[in-house]
């Protein structure tokens, strides 16, 4: 059974997921995310606020709902935001760089190579 219709099957080429570039970005994206929680934690143990827009949000909804608010990781201001941005700028550039891996060529483009070569060996 084949992997993908429409991907050849040739044993001396694999897909790597994890090449230079995926891996280089994820180091970069581990990189900020370390320096983002660590000023997190220094702004916390200083008691130092930064106040932001999901601080404003989370007080209404805590009068709303009557319960106190508790976040899986607590960040303060909109550092909380800054770190999803981040994650999900590298995840975008790791999944664009990606594509073909994963989803491989549609038809269209496969024609397209096999016309190429046929106009390129004439």
């Amino acid at each position: 059974m084949k992997f993908m219709n429409n991907v050849k099957n040739n044993n001396s080429s694999q897909i790597k997921f994890l090449d230079n570039f995926t891996k280089t970005l994820l180091a970069i994206m581990i990189i900020i995310l370390i320096f983002i929680f660590g000023a997190g934690k220094y702004m916390d143990s200083h008691e130092i606020v930064a106040g932001g827009t999901d601080d404003k949000v989370n007080n209404l909804a805590t009068v709303a709902s009557s319960k106190q608010h508790h976040p899986f990781i607590e960040l303060p201001g909109d550092a909380e935001l800054g770190a999803f941005s981040v994650a999900n700028f590298f995840a975008g550039l790791i999944l664009g760089h990606s594509w073909e891996k994963i989803f491989g060529k549609t038809n269209a483009e496969i024609k397209g190579e096999e016309s190429k070569k046929t106009t390129e060996e004439i």
